[in-house]
């Protein structure tokens, strides 16, 4: 939005609304309340001289603020703070202590600053972002706009850390080097040094330590919170950038989110770097200016080895970077396998192979490893080389200097040491914040390639003339990419059409004209009718008119809002009201009118909270006609002028989809301009105008009756669907038929307000519940399983005796803890060992000159204990190295075993695992564990892990030594350490809270963004855009109050054990100098430098701890998976059995009882009947009469509740899963192919020869198909087949079913929607192929049920018939009577049709002048089944027009408003059998 409309809802909405609840008790007036501080903060955006944007973060420069009282808000207390707050991050030590008191909600987190909200950033960004267009239209920078908006703040930050680093070195410099100097005067005579000067120094280490502290995370807090905005700001610019575009062009919804969730944290993340990158250089500079001074030309020589180390590191980061890509690679093609597998679950476990795809998924992850060990043994010598560079350095310097005649003294030796480690910091951060900003960098660019998509028309011009609603005049678009046109390519595959069999072929019409100088007029209050071949233009059409095609030449003009329900419904993550409301207001009678003719009433009332139910990610929680009719529910609701409907009765029944037309389309939409796509003849019959295209183009409009008589095109299409249309289904395929008869409500009756009426209170009072984004408690009874509580308390001992378990035995973890040990020892040592040496090495002499008492002390290098002490002292070098390696060569080892061996007992458990624990278990929260919480174990888990044992094993040393020096130390250290568990505790308490809250917040914020780009048409022409980007700004202001407070405690905690080992070195310090005389210099020296090292080491190891341990969440989630997962039970099974395979296919059935859970009805009940071998069985009933059931049970999917099965006489329950399920194969409706090639989809196990493999696609019609490919067998197959047509899918199953020569096939709905040469293929091949197999079809087609043996009718889990058709048809008013009846009609007409063809064509004269006629492009007058309609006869003709007639007349009596479909179902809902 520009700063006019934020300034706006910034006072209207945000002031008024937001801050109310946010501030209760509390009055706010005048210039107090936010809102008026908010507004001030735009208007300065707006005018960048004026201060007033600066009025906030200098109110936090005042030293204390009080903060206001209302401790139970979600108000953030950052801006309430003061100086001290702000720069020690205290102002969140009430939220931490609230939970380390028990005392806070886990849930319960503060709302993001005002600002730092989206919204107000927003404003000023995009203002930036359109000025640079302006200003630079050909080629605009982001990077310019993103530092111009951050410039003030990040220059405040870096004159901060230039502070910082300012008194980083003057303690060095200064008082650590003169408080050795100070300890090296020996007390002479009764003589002690001056007191007072000593503890002078002691006091000044401790006040420049603590200003170093402060400002350094002074340094934190500003570019922390700058990185929040510039985040928040840019994420908002992008959603409501492409929320508006034409298409997402190349870009995926998945590479979007993607850019979303990573490319906006590398932002964040560069932000916060960037003063260190800024500002870092000048600690080298200075370091080496102090070092050339103190020191002399050797230092060069430590500054070398930091060049060199910095090189190796450098070398090491690329080679990590390559092979972590290479384990990417490989990682994404097993996740891709694995989300197939998960997929297609029920289709792997039919076939057995399990075996098969767990020895695919563990060589993949073989090959990942072999990756994974070079990145994580990079990764842990980057570590180990990392901590010792100083000591190196240190070691050579000092080793050169004395080794070459120099001197050295204590207090040059030590200050010398600190620099060395003050620059390893900055070496150390240079890189990183490098490569953040690199990262950045990039990711910025595709943000701006994004940016500059452009806009679809939002602004149609309104159509001048009254009577027409849309107007097309001469108008050509195109799709606005390649990938939008084959994404619509693919949605037409998905409806059943024919593909290109080969992968990488490509539609020439890609780069044509989607629509071809189209001239339309759709009157208003029309229903315009649209049909046309695959790829004819018909979905572009309608793509046109909401603004989502590229125009070319012509004009476009629509009259008002045009609602667009797409062929795909798109349903949100809410309820079913939201869904349809849509943001709407609530408007009770229209709301009950559109779920009434939408037939979703029933529905409701089987839902425990009704429309408060909320739908699972994507509407995986309800069927397809479900999501389609709340799809249409929403459109209606909206109350449009222009409704544009694509195709949306595809996936609903015959007779709901008849009754929803009638009552939806016909009667509530009668006053409003209808375009329908569909290829249904009865319904284009019913339309006042059919819109008939091909190849972009309108071929011809008119009424149905027109066309038929002038467009013979479309006369072909006609025919060629109706044969498909009159022999539909005789049982429901795709969601639950319910006969409305007399029961439906006619909307216009008067007694319809008081029936809305009463439902409304009923809804009102039963299914009414508050929901909130942060409540994460679902209602009973709704369908979305709840959030996993991973994470909610501390991670038990037990899951680290896991992962120690997974590895190759305890032993070697002991192994690797002396490496550890061993490294931190050796790396003190050397620091230890030169304090000796300049202990001992020096020989000291008194002088009394003049009456003054010197202490004169000989040169180190003069020493005869010099070789020596050199020797062992580069010595520790060694060793220091051979511990780094075998620390990582054991390391990688250990850590990459026990993930390998954790990721497959999880994949073994799951893959064995129950079906109802994928239903039950979202298939995202399966890859989630392979996926994420993997690469957290096999990548951030060892490096988490190696860090804190590094650092806490240091730590634990430098403490150690510093006892060992002042054994009065341990004193103190027990109050510290009092003060330590309470910062460590409220510390713990309080981040477990906030990191589960940063994980909860970041889901709806990634769902609400892939959710919008999916549905985007949908969201465009309900012009729902506005609610859509406020929605994502409330969701990311949460997402970033939460990940701020997140990193503000985190550096609470820096902060103030940083302050703690600042005491800790003041006591040092002191100690120092109150035992000066007792202690020898070079001892106080070297315990005064590991007390200054310990800052930062300290809080790291700390915070690496809690990290460690969030990470450790992972192992316990896959081992929970490892252990807890129901697998499928084989110890039933009878030994004398179970390695029986049935020799027959005769199937038995005994009383057959099953339920899917606890809680649910039957699915069978009491079921009995038996097949023969060789049976040919036809299966129909309604959605949930048992169809699938009996199928499940077969395969035992699902345990029996009582009853028993025999196959081939042998009881199932004995058999082996294995072999039983080997002896049957099963055709699904959607046939599924995984990726691979031809061979492997064919034989996943491997078992048969190629000529086996030919034989069997030779027997299925696919042998041509396959022979023509280059690859042959080897030809690849993409993800789900979708290079195959469906029908070629269904034959593949076929000729997997063939070469296991099974004894049972089951085709469970394969064949309902498929072309019918296609089907008469499968029918075929069942006949031949399978002729000495048991066949079950759950049928689709009346012919396919009458070539059957027997018909098997189920209904509510219950046999209702099961006998041959010969005795079912002898009832006259038998359904299938009557449903026969028809279709033998309709094949006398076809048959007839064919003859009289057959005759013209043997006319050379008659043939001739149909030529003529089509040549001329005159209307197909003189075929015959037009002849009638162009008041024309022939003699050749009339006894064609008088069979025609009569059987048209009976068939159309028969199907008018009850056709033979509902017959069926309307006697299945009465009970008439």
């Amino acid at each position: 939005m520009d700063l006019d409309v934020a300034l706006q809802r910034a006072s209207e909405d945000e002031a008024e609304n937001q801050y109310d609840e946010v501030y209760p008790g509390r009055v706010l007036k005048g210039e107090d309340t936010p809102g008026s501080a908010k507004i001030r903060y735009i208007r300065g955006c707006r005018e960048p001289k004026t201060f007033a944007r600066y009025t906030s973060s200098l109110k936090n420069m005042i030293p204390l603020r009080p903060f206001h009282k209302h401790e139970h808000s979600r108000a953030s207390k950052v801006d309430e703070s003061g100086l001290f707050s702000f720069i020690t991050f205290s102002w969140i030590f009430p939220y931490l202590w609230a939970a380390f008191k028990g005392r806070l909600n886990h849930d319960q987190v503060w709302s993001c600053s005002i600002y730092d909200a989206s919204s107000v950033n927003l404003a000023r960004l995009e203002y930036l972002w359109k000025q640079e267009l302006l200003q630079r239209p050909n080629r605009p920078s982001l990077f310019r706009v993103v530092c111009l908006f951050i410039k003030t703040r990040i220059c405040v930050a870096c004159l901060i850390f230039l502070f910082c680093l300012l008194f980083g070195f003057i303690g060095p410099m200064c008082f650590v080097k003169g408080l050795i100097s100070f300890a090296e005067q020996p007390p002479l005579f009764n003589m002690y040094p001056n007191l007072g000067f000593g503890i002078f120094l002691a006091f000044a280490i401790l006040i420049v330590e603590t200003i170093r502290v402060l400002s350094y995370g002074a340094t934190w807090a500003v570019s922390y919170r700058t990185g929040i905005r510039v985040r928040g700001a840019l994420l908002a610019l992008l959603y409501k950038k492409l929320i508006n575009v034409r298409s997402l062009r190349t870009k995926t919804g998945a590479e979007v989110v993607n850019i979303f969730a990573n490319d906006g944290q590398r932002l964040l993340d560069a932000v916060s770097f960037a003063p260190l990158v800024l500002v870092g250089p000048l600690v080298l500079i200075a370091g080496i200016i102090y070092l050339l001074i103190v020191i002399g030309p050797w230092s060069l020589l430590g500054i070398l080895i930091f060049l060199v180390f910095d090189a190796i590191q450098f070398v090491l980061g690329k080679t990590l970077v390559r092979f972590r890509t290479l384990a990417i690679q490989k990682t994404e093609k097993r996740i891709n396998l694995l989300g197939e597998i998960i997929r297609c679950i029920r289709l792997i476990k039919m076939n057995a192979w399990e075996e098969s795809f767990t020895n695919t998924i563990k060589e993949m992850r073989r090959s990942e490893k072999i990756d994974l060990r070079k990145t994580g043994l990079a990764q842990s010598l980057t570590i180990a080389f990392g901590s010792v560079v100083p000591v190196v350095a240190a070691v050579f310097t000092f080793l050169g200097l004395i080794l070459s005649g120099g001197n050295l003294g204590a207090a040059d030796a030590f200050s010398t040491i600190t620099v060395f480690f003050i620059m390893m910091f900055a070496l150390r951060m240079i890189p990183y914040g490098s490569r953040y900003c690199a990262e950045a960098f990039a990711s910025l660019k595709r943000i701006q390639e994004l940016l500059l998509y452009p806009e679809y028309d939002q602004q149609i011009p309104f159509c001048q003339d009254t009577n027409i609603a849309v107007q097309f005049k001469n108008a050509t678009f195109f799709w606005d990419n390649k990938s939008q046109a084959s994404e619509i390519a693919s949605s037409l595959e998905e409806t059943n059409e024919r593909s290109p069999v080969v992968a990488n072929e490509q539609s020439s019409s890609d780069s044509a004209a989607a629509l071809k100088n189209i001239t339309l007029d759709v009157r208003r209050k029309e229903l315009l009718g649209i049909c046309g071949p695959v790829g004819s233009g018909k979905t572009a059409l309608l793509t046109a008119i909401v603004g989502h095609l590229a125009p070319k030449d012509g004009s476009l003009n629509v009259s008002g809002q045009a609602a667009f329900i797409t062929q795909t419904p798109w349903i949100l993550n809410q309820t079913v009201q939201s869904n349809i409301l849509f943001g709407l207001p609530m408007n009770t009678s229209r709301y009950y009118k559109a779920i009434t003719v939408c037939e979703l009433t029933k529905d409701l009332e089987t839902m425990k909270t009704g429309d408060q139910t909320e739908i699972g990610e994507r509407g995986v929680t309800i069927s397809g006609g479900q999501k389609a009719r709340i799809s249409l529910a929403r459109a209606l609701f909206a109350n449009c002028r222009v409704y544009l409907l694509d195709d949306i009765f595809a996936s609903l029944d015959r007779q709901v989809a008849d009754r929803i037309f009638k009552h939806a389309v016909k009667e509530m939409l009668a006053n409003k301009t209808v375009l329908l796509v569909t290829t249904d003849i009865q319904r284009l019959s019913k339309c006042d105008r059919v819109c008939y295209m091909e190849g972009g183009k309108i071929k011809a409009i008119g009424t149905h009756d027109e066309l038929l008589e002038k467009c013979e095109s479309y006369a072909l299409y006609c025919e060629q669907s109706i044969y498909s249309d009159e022999i539909k289904s005789i049982s429901e395929t795709t969601e639950e038929q319910r006969a409305f008869g007399d029961d439906f409500v006619k909307i216009d009756s008067p007694d319809t307000a008081d029936k809305f009426a009463k439902a409304d209170a009923k809804m009102s009072d039963e299914f009414h519940t508050h929901t909130s984004m942060v409540n994460l408690t679902k209602p009973d009874g709704q369908l979305v399983m709840d959030e996993e509580n991973f994470g909610l308390s501390t991670v038990s001992w037990a899951v680290y005796k896991q992962y120690i378990d997974a590895a190759d035995g305890r032993w070697i973890w002991v192994v690797l803890l002396l490496a550890f040990v061993g490294n931190v020892v050796a790396s003190i040592f050397s620091t230890a060992w030169l304090s000796q040496w300049l202990k001992y090495g020096h020989s000291q002499q008194i002088l009394n000159i003049s009456g003054e008492i010197h202490v004169e002390l000989s040169s180190i290098a003069e020493s005869e204990y010099t070789s020596y002490y050199a020797t062992v002292y580069g010595f520790s070098v060694i060793i220091l190295f051979v511990t780094g390696l075998l620390k990582a060569l054991i390391f990688v080892h250990v850590s990459l075993n026990a993930a390998s061996q954790l990721h497959n007992r999880m994949f073994d458990s799951v893959i064995r695992g129950t079906v109802r624990f994928f239903d039950t278990t979202p298939s995202g929260r399966i890859l989630n564990r392979f996926s994420k919480d993997m690469d957290e174990i096999d990548v951030k888990l060892p490096f988490t892990a190696e860090v804190f044992l590094q650092n806490s094993l240091t730590c634990m040393g430098y403490l150690f030594m510093i006892a060992w020096v002042f054994p009065s130390f341990l004193l103190p250290c027990i109050f510290l350490l009092c003060i330590f568990t309470i910062f460590v505790l409220c510390f713990r308490a309080g981040i477990t809270s906030l990191k589960r809250f940063e994980n909860i917040s970041r889901s709806p914020l990634f769902d609400h963004i892939s959710a919008s780009m999916e549905g985007i048409e949908t969201i465009h022409s309900l012009g729902q855009t506005d609610d859509f980007i406020e929605t994502l700004k409330n969701k990311l202001d949460l997402n970033s109050g939460a990940m701020f407070m997140y990193q503000s405690a985190m550096r609470w905690l820096a902060v103030w054990l940083d302050l703690l080992v600042v005491a800790i070195t003041f006591i040092v310090a002191l100690l120092i100098v109150l035992l000066t005389g007792s202690i020898a210099p070079t001892d106080a020296g070297m315990a005064l430098v590991f007390a200054l090292q310990m800052s930062g080491i300290f809080q790291f190891a700390v915070r690496t701890q809690t990290e460690l341990e969030a990470k450790m969440t992972c192992v316990e989630r896959i081992t929970y998976y490892s252990n807890h997962i129901d697998s499928e039970d084989d110890g039933k099974s009878d030994s004398s059995a179970s390695n029986s395979c049935p020799v027959e296919g005769s199937i038995v059935f005994r009383e057959v009882t099953i339920r899917y859970g606890p809680d649910l009805p039957l699915a069978l009940d009491g079921v009995s009947f038996r097949i023969e071998p060789k049976e040919k069985i036809g299966i129909i009933g309604r959605t949930g009469s048992g169809k699938t059931s009996l199928c499940n049970v077969l395969y035992r999917l699902y345990p029996l509740t009582s009853g028993s099965i025999e196959i081939g006489g042998i009881n199932t329950a004995c058999m082996e899963l294995y072999r039983l399920r080997r002896a049957m194969a099963v055709i699904p409706q959607d046939p599924t192919l995984f990726v691979g090639t031809i061979r492997f989809n064919i034989d996943p196990n491997n078992e048969f020869t190629d000529d086996q493999i030919w034989m069997s696609l030779e027997k299925t019609y696919l042998k041509d198909m396959v022979s023509s490919l280059d690859q042959k067998l080897d030809s690849l197959v993409t993800e789900g087949g979708r290079n195959i047509s469906v029908g070629e899918r269904q034959l593949f199953c076929m000729a997997r079913a063939l070469l296991r020569q099974v004894r049972v096939v089951i085709l469970d709905e394969a064949t309902g929607s498929l072309d019918n040469a296609t089907d008469r293929h499968i029918q075929k091949c069942l006949r031949e192929a399978f002729a000495d197999c048991t066949v079950m079809i759950i049928a689709h087609r009346l012919e396919n049920v009458l070539g059957l043996d027997k018909i098997l009718h189920m209904k509510q889990g219950k046999v209702v018939e099961f006998d041959t058709i010969q005795n079912l048809v002898k009832d006259e008013y038998h359904p299938l009577r009557r449903l026969l009846d028809s279709m033998k009609l309709r094949q006398a007409i076809t048959a007839q049709k064919e003859q009289i063809m057959n005759k013209m064509a043997a006319d050379p004269e008659e043939t001739s002048k149909a030529s003529t006629n089509e040549s001329s492009g005159s209307s197909p007058e003189h075929h015959p089944a037009f002849a009638e309609a162009s008041g024309k006869t022939s003699p050749e003709t009339s006894e064609f027009e008088k069979i025609s007639d009569s059987i048209d007349k009976e068939v159309t009596t028969m199907s008018n408003d009850n056709s033979d479909l509902e017959v069926i179902n309307k006697s299945d809902a009465e009970s008439n059998y």
